[in-house]
């Protein structure tokens, strides 16, 4: 007999299913849109470099409106100071300090760019490098702040693996999404091939391991339930995570090369289905909260 604890569970917890949807996103792409400036750097022509930076915003609010709804679950602004005062000790705390740390930085670096001259080239290029390396620390630090021993379905190394390859499917789409705003138009750039190819690796990576991880949940159980009685659907939900993420690589495919003639609207639309994908299974993740005492 399926019980609705798992479903009240993870719509009780819907901010940080957003949150763990779009900071891992958000913070990867804005490394993959910086790529270019980095590597190329002076290559790059003086208006390319100057958009490619302005343009870098957009993976920062994607991170922050993650992060935002993630504080509406602290109920009190007040406690903010107890989410910083475990720095250090707290997986979760480390997860909001390096989050607030990665968007600061992204933040400074984004105000800076509108007063860009020539011969801060190479200066930038070793700040975008640096917030990049922040990006990926606080998607790790998203990624172990829910390998929890109390909890039975979460206690896997299952679950850092899907947060890693969740990133790596949504941040390539967005950071082609961005590279396309900032209109890369640089002959015979590939950048934005790579990144579709990371998506692709990712995605069908991703089905693996949730196909793993659905097969365990029979076996996982404490005093009171099973987690598959938890997420009765986590097959169904699978299989919409894949379509979406299919329809979404589809999609990135006719916006990678970035040369100008695409719509805007088709990079946009494939973002929009690798996040719904991504937020479906993040949804299926907190339905199968259960921890190894009595409850769930």
């Amino acid at each position: 007999m399926y019980s609705m604890d798992g479903f009240a569970t993870a719509f009780g917890e819907i901010t940080l299913v957003l949150f763990t949807t779009l900071a891992p996103a958000g913070a990867l792409a804005y490394g993959l849109m910086a790529l270019p400036l980095i590597v190329q750097g002076t290559q790059l022509p003086v208006e390319v470099r100057r958009r490619l930076d302005q343009l870098l915003c957009v993976p920062v609010v994607v991170a922050m409106v993650g992060l935002v709804a993630s504080a509406t679950h602290l109920g009190n602004p007040a406690n903010a100071l107890y989410i910083l005062a475990g720095v250090g000790r707290s997986p979760l705390s480390n997860e909001v300090a390096c989050g607030v740390v990665f968007l600061g930085c992204a933040g400074v670096f984004w105000l800076t760019s509108f007063s860009e001259s020539g011969g801060r080239v190479q200066l930038r290029r070793v700040v975008a490098a640096i917030t990049s390396v922040l990006g990926i620390v606080f998607t790790g630090a998203i990624a172990a702040a829910y390998d929890v021993d109390t909890i039975l379905t979460w206690s896997t190394p299952l679950a850092i693996v899907s947060q890693w390859l969740n990133g790596l499917i949504g941040g390539p789409l967005l950071a082609i999404l961005g590279l396309r705003l900032a209109h890369f138009f640089i002959p015979g750039h590939r950048w934005g091939n790579v990144y579709l190819c990371i998506a692709v690796a990712a995605t069908a990576a991703n089905v693996i391991v949730y196909i793993i991880w659905g097969a365990q949940l029979p076996s996982m159980a404490n005093a009171v339930t099973s987690a598959d009685t938890l997420a009765p659907f986590f097959g169904v939900m699978i299989a919409l995570f894949a379509a979406l993420c299919t329809v979404a690589i589809f999609l990135g495919s006719k916006a990678a090369a970035c040369k100008g003639e695409t719509p805007i609207w088709v990079p946009l639309l494939s973002v929009l289905c690798a996040l719904s994908g991504i937020f479906v299974m993040r949804f299926s993740f907190y339905m199968t909260h259960m921890t190894v005492g009595l409850g769930v």
